[in-house]
């Protein structure tokens, strides 16, 4: 009797080339699609209706059951809601990151459980490493697409039910098999916008409408350089859109809430050489190692000093940062595995 797998599927072509691998090799294959409440995705979205309709044509193609777990509750308490609570605390939260960890990684495996899987294959390119505390997950072999900055808050005991089909393929050899199998999802566009890009400020002008109240730029001392049009629209780092032309180029440094400020200095004084990580993630037996720190999606490693205790990770690198904006992911690799890594508290 063969293997059950549930395939989390978006219409798109990673997730449907993950699925005819997995019935190729010989497992009983159900394609799973959440329903996250959201109208409709738009520009280079997923997650919409429209995906949805995606992913059935394409079971239907390969002749494989197709079920739609509305999963729109746990979107709203697990992502949408900490977003917005996040922006009014004047943090940049990486709403992907909690998406992973609590919605695919977590409610969608309890779904698929409920039909009597075990096991969930999605078609992220990572792999699964052996770790020294159970298994670890690893970058892609196609380092353009590599995802494991997104799941690295992926539960070990979740990874112990995952399969990765793609982990060591390419892109282009994923788009040569969809096309060698006549699915009409083979040269569909990869989704890159948020997947409520399109109802994100809806939904947080009704939670937070003060995040879109105007208010002063000021520099760190408080002299006053512009007007910004609300905090939602800005974030630690930035240095385009500030409106305060005929002056050096700034970044943002802060969002200060009760203030209703954002605080910009000029670009060439802001670097960081270390930060602070709750909310961590960590892998390791010992409480101090030598990592890689990665502070941006499809950024360069900084070799650092990671110290793990007292339920944070302090971070230093061997060389100057960009800013890291509170709220964002700092993951912390080892060769190309995932051992550790949190949220942005601070960085100095």
């Amino acid at each position: 009797m063969s293997t059950m797998i549930a395939v989390g599927m978006s219409g798109g072509v990673d997730s449907s080339v993950a699925a005819a691998l997995l019935l190729e090799d010989g497992y009983d294959v159900v394609g799973v699609t959440m329903r996250l409440g959201l109208a409709e995705a738009a520009g280079r979205a997923c997650c919409g209706e429209q995906d949805a309709l995606d992913a059935r044509r394409v079971c239907d193609a390969l002749d494989i059951r197709h079920v739609v777990l509305d999963m729109s509750e746990e979107f709203a308490s697990a992502v949408l809601e900490p977003y917005g609570t996040a922006l009014a605390a004047g943090t940049t939260p990486n709403p992907c990151v909690w998406c992973n960890e609590h919605v695919k990684f977590g409610a969608l495996v309890d779904g698929v459980r409920r039909l009597g899987i075990e096991l969930l294959a999605t078609g992220h390119y990572v792999r699964i490493a052996d770790g020294e505390t159970g298994p670890l997950l690893s970058r892609g072999r196609d380092a353009e697409k590599d995802q494991s900055y997104f799941l690295y808050r992926v539960r070990q005991e979740m990874l112990r039910r995952a399969v990765f089909p793609l982990g060591n393929l390419e892109k282009h050899e994923v788009r040569g098999i969809a096309q060698s199998l006549g699915l009409a999802v083979a040269s569909r566009q990869d989704s890159q916008d948020l997947c409520f890009s399109a109802e994100r400020e809806a939904i947080l002008r009704s939670s937070h409408p003060q995040l879109f109240m105007p208010g002063p730029i000021t520099t760190a001392d408080g002299a006053v350089l512009g007007m910004h049009r609300g905090l939602a629209y800005y974030t630690v780092g930035q240095r385009r859109g500030l409106g305060i032309g005929g002056i050096a180029p700034h970044r943002v440094v802060a969002l200060e809430p009760g203030t209703n400020t954002v605080v910009i200095e000029p670009s060439t004084a802001t670097v960081i050489r270390s930060v602070r990580l709750g909310d961590p993630v960590w892998h390791l037996s010992e409480a101090g190692a030598v990592v890689q720190a990665q502070t941006r999606y499809r950024t360069a490693t900084i070799p650092s000093r990671a110290v793990y205790g007292r339920g944070e990770i302090t971070v230093e690198f061997d060389r100057d940062s960009a800013p890291v904006a509170p709220g964002q992911s700092v993951v912390l690799y080892r060769d190309d595995a995932v051992v550790g890594g949190g949220i942005v508290v601070r960085g100095r």
